[in-house]
Parts: structure tokens; C-alpha cells; sequence
């Protein structure tokens, strides 16, 4: 159940990294970094009871790709009553979602309105609908930066985002205005004061219009620094969204691991991504933050598909990431205390000559 939750948005101009500090991995010069390591099974020590009852802790869960293929859209409609319900893609797992204190996903389509025609792959426009499934399954960032963002052009980018804040979500990776995009988008919950970005590679060849770049947010490496920077100043902790990497690869390119590693080290404490459509193993970093203290970090390199309609190996199977920050009792900076992979997999059957989609939880049999 999600409760004690503020969201606020803080107009942050962009502040240069300043370089010189500390030379560690890359050649990038970030404080207090000590080392990194791989860990495949992390034994993560919970603090002591005094520890735990004055800390503040949130809990984070995110999700993969939500596509809507031709398939999936018709999926939900009704002819008698003649509207569109995908409440059912999300039945299974809504406690999960839902009982979160923010849940997070990235939505892989747009919503440019039915004058536009819906269509699946390879330029996604899907029933407002979708927004209103998302929501009732417990959602409540979406992430809109992609390489499917611009498939309706200007008019999806602004409508998409429209439809998600009307029913109550919060958009990231895509704005209306110029404004929008230099305004960091900041939840307090629990007391723990959170920043969401999220960046894409790109949008299929379709060029942003001139003046007009905003739109988009793009993977420009100096750029995410600078907006780390500007959230580290009013933020506990940064959640960063990446749409990149190497389609139907189970294992990340060493450009992911590159550009994600130097994202942590510049201050981001979680990095959550997807586009391969398919589950990609995560890394573990440890950092020493300023009182001395390691603490834990994290990079989902792909989270996989969360619902759809492809058929290629493993792109019905994805992940629900769970997370458990914590904000020591002394105001020290955030660490991972747990974490859990919650294996996913979407059941495709017909039912009164219609095919109908849903993510089950568990292992795909």
C-alpha cells in the first residue's frame, strides 16, 4: 500500500562536474571512491535494531519494457461495450507492485489518440487505456524515454505525457517544455528524498524537431552527469533509468558497463534499464561515502520485457526488481540493505477466439 509520499519538482539549471578530486575507474575524478566489485549472491548485513528503528528506509520496485504489439491492443477491447481494459495484463502481480512504496516502469509506446490509428511495431500508438491499466496495477514513475518516444512525433511526446499525469503518474524521460526538461523530478518518501532521470540512445532515426530537443532526453553522457550533479544537491539518493544496450543479448555490452559504471560513481545509488527485451545479469558496486562508511549500489543492465506479444527466445520472461534503500540514522548517504529479482513471465492463450496476455509470476514452466 503506498502511503507518505510527496512529490516535488525543483527547477535545477545544470552544474558543471568539477574534475581534480579523486582519479579513480575511466579517468573520471569522483570523491570518496574506493573500489568496485562483482558480487553474484550479496550477503548484505542488516544493521542492528537500534539501527533500524531510526533509520528511514523506502522500498523500490521496477519493471522492464511495457510494449503493446497489434495483438496485445485488440486483446483488451470489448465489442459489446466498446472500450479497452488491460487491467488483466497486470492481475498477478499487483500486490507485488502495489506494495511498494514507488513502483517503476518503462512504457514502450505512445498514446497520440485514436484520430492517429492504434498500431503495434514498428511505430507504437496504443488506447489511453494502457495508462489506466498501469495505474491500477500499482504504478507510479513512468519511465518514456526510448527508442519508441518520438513514433508519433511532437504530438505523441506531449499527449503521452498528458494522459499519464491526468491519471496520476509521473513521467520521466520526455517533456512538454523546455522548462520541463531542466525541472528534476523529486519524491519524498518516507522521509527519503528521491530523484528520478532516465535517458535513451536514441529514437529509431526519428530526428527531434530543431529548437525542439527537449523533448527527449538522450543518452549524452556530460548531460546526465550534470543533471547527477544538480539532483545530488537536493536529493538522498538518485534512481536513473537507461534505455540501451544490445537487443536480445543476455549479457550487456561493455559500453553498458562503461557508461553505467561511471553513472554510479558520479552519484547515482540505483540504475535500473532495459531494450534488449530480454533479462540481462545485474552489478554490484561498493562505494565509501563520506563518513568512511561502503555502502552498496547497483546496475539492472536489463530487466527484460515486463508484457508483450514477441515471440523470440526469452522475450516472454523478465524480472521485477525490489529494492530497499536505507538513510542511516545519522544522515549518512543511502545504501542497499535488500534486494530481490522476482522472476516474471508473460502466459499467451486464447479465450473466446481472442488471445489474451498476462504476467504471471514465477519462472516461465
Amino acid at each position: 500500500m503506498k502511503k507518505n509520499i510527496k512529490a516535488i519538482l525543483l527547477a535545477m539549471p545544470a552544474v558543471l562536474l568539477v574534475a581534480g578530486v579523486c582519479r579513480v575507474y575511466f579517468g573520471l575524478n569522483i570523491p570518496y571512491v574506493t573500489k568496485m566489485v562483482e558480487v553474484e549472491s550479496p550477503s548484505l548485513k542488516e544493521p542492528d535494531n537500534t539501527a533500524v528503528e531510526e533509520s528511514k528506509r523506502v522500498t523500490l520496485v521496477a519493471v522492464g519494457d511495457v510494449m503493446m504489439h497489434i495483438g496485445q491492443i485488440w486483446s483488451g477491447y470489448d465489442e459489446e461495450k466498446k472500450v479497452f481494459d488491460y487491467s488483466g495484463f497486470f492481475e498477478k502481480v499487483r500486490d507485488v507492485i502495489d506494495g511498494a512504496d514507488i513502483a517503476m516502469a518503462n512504457l514502450e509506446t505512445t498514446m497520440a489518440g485514436p484520430e492517429e490509428v492504434f498500431t503495434g511495431y514498428p511505430r507504437f500508438n496504443s488506447p489511453d487505456e494502457i495508462a489506466d491499466a498501469l495505474k491500477y496495477a500499482g504504478f507510479d514513475i513512468i519511465f518514456t524515454s526510448n527508442n519508441h518516444s518520438m513514433d508519433r512525433g511532437e504530438k505523441g511526446v506531449i499527449r503521452t505525457i498528458k494522459v499519464l499525469k491526468d491519471r496520476g503518474l509521473v513521467p520521466v524521460g520526455t517533456n512538454e517544455t523546455k522548462e520541463d526538461r531542466n525541472n528534476l523530478t523529486i519524491k519524498e518518501v518516507n522521509g527519503i528524498r528521491l530523484a528520478f532521470l532516465a535517458y535513451t540512445y536514441g529514437t529509431n532515426g526519428i530526428p527531434l524537431p530543431k529548437e525542439k530537443a527537449f523533448l527527449v532526453n538522450l543518452i549524452d553522457e556530460d548531460v546526465i552527469l550534470k543533471d547527477i550533479k544538480a539532483a545530488r544537491e537536493s536529493a538522498d539518493a538518485i534512481v536513473l533509468y537507461l534505455h540501451f544496450g544490445q537487443e536480445y543479448s543476455k549479457e550487456p555490452t561493455k559500453n553498458q558497463r562503461i557508461l553505467a559504471q561511471k553513472l554510479i560513481l558520479a552519484g547515482a545509488d540505483l540504475i535500473v534499464a532495459s531494450h534488449p527485451h530480454v533479462v540481462q545479469p545485474g552489478e554490484w558496486i561498493e562505494i565509501e561515502n563520506p563518513s568512511g562508511k561502503l555502502t552498496k549500489k547497483y546496475i539492472a543492465f536489463s530487466l527484460g520485457n515486463f508484457i508483450s506479444a514477441q515471440n523470440f527466445p526469452h522475450t516472454d520472461e523478465g524480472v521485477i526488481l525490489k529494492v530497499t534503500l536505507e538513510k542511516g540514522n545519522n544522515g549518512d548517504s543511502i545504501s542497499i540493505v535488500d534486494l530481490e529479482e522476482i522472476p516474471t513471465w508473460v502466459s499467451k492463450y486464447k479465450e473466446k477466439g481472442r488471445m489474451k496476455y498476462v504476467v504471471e509470476l514465477g519462472k516461465k514452466p
